[in-house]
């Protein structure tokens, strides 16, 4: 039953997500004349010369890359990109009827919202395990073929599209669709890490039995205790680490100082967790291997 409840989240953040980066394209980049990368971008620079509807030649320029795809990685990969390749072009062009002509005046607040919604919708998509596909092609076959990092091919691409929209474009208009750019980089990783941010607290002190005792009594939490040898002392000791969501970590801290004001506490921000009593429930037994 979890299984098709995760099937159907990840089908929804999917289908959002795609409807986002539309929405993000069809409402702000594209009426205000931002530069952007991607399929999106390059498809821009061909219609300045060939007379066809943006939103087709996206559609034809992703399904020429997932036939290339297709010929170089596989089946696998195409199958997980081809419903957002289609999806996307005909989402934008809906999107593009309806320009948000009321904060048009604006350019500042439209390369912010048209950001934060690429981000958001990209971050989506990427938590779905989808990809949004476009010159992800590229970068996952050299990335096969040569160890090219996919991240850097991406880069490069993406810098070469702004670079031949730029030399037809005012430099404000570049400067806003890089603004969009850095906006939306900076929130991928948040909304795929949404939810799974926690906090790794350790503690070093000599009272690590009162501590670990009062933790699990009054704070709720799990813990492993590792052996540790002090540094310039040389003297065996326990080192206390737990896993904490982060409304727990100023509570822990004073239970902490009430037993030793001198304990030596270390926070952290974790931006994953997986497991037992984090995505999976923490009384949860795994069925025996046969």
């Amino acid at each position: 039953m979890k299984r098709y409840a995760h099937m159907l989240i990840a089908l929804f953040d999917m289908l959002l997500g795609t409807a986002l980066m539309a929405a993000a394209f069809g409402l702000i980049i594209i009426p205000q004349g931002f530069a952007s990368g991607g399929v999106t971008g390059f498809s821009k620079i061909i219609v300045l010369a060939v007379p066809i509807p943006l939103s087709a030649m996206v559609l034809a320029v992703n399904l020429a890359l997932l036939a290339v795809g297709l010929l170089f990685v596989g089946k696998q990969f195409v199958a997980k990109t081809v419903a957002v390749s289609l999806l996307f072009p005909a989402m934008l062009e809906f999107f593009m009827r309806y320009p948000l002509t009321s904060i048009g005046q604006d350019p500042m607040l439209c390369s912010v919202a048209a950001g934060a919604l690429l981000g958001v919708g990209a971050g989506l998509i990427l938590r779905s395990g989808a990809s949004s596909g476009g010159f992800d092609v590229f970068a996952v076959i050299l990335n096969k073929k040569f160890d090219v990092p996919v991240a850097t091919v991406l880069n490069l691409c993406d810098a070469a599209v702004i670079v031949m929209q730029a030399l037809g474009q005012p430099l404000v208009q570049t400067l806003y669709g890089l603004l969009v750019i850095f906006i939306s980089a900076a929130i991928v990783n948040r909304v795929i890490t949404l939810g799974a941010n926690q906090s790794q607290i350790a503690i070093y002190s000599d009272h690590h039995d009162e501590i670990r005792s009062a933790l699990l009594g009054e704070a709720d939490v799990g813990m492993t205790s590792y052996l540790a040898e002090t540094g310039f002392q040389q003297k065996q000791t326990k080192v206390i680490v737990s896993i904490v969501p982060y409304r727990k970590i100023t509570a822990i801290k004073h239970i902490i100082m009430d037993i030793d004001p001198t304990a030596f506490v270390v926070v952290d921000d974790i931006h994953s967790v997986l497991g037992k009593g984090y995505t999976l429930d923490k009384h949860f037994d795994p069925p025996a291997l046969e």
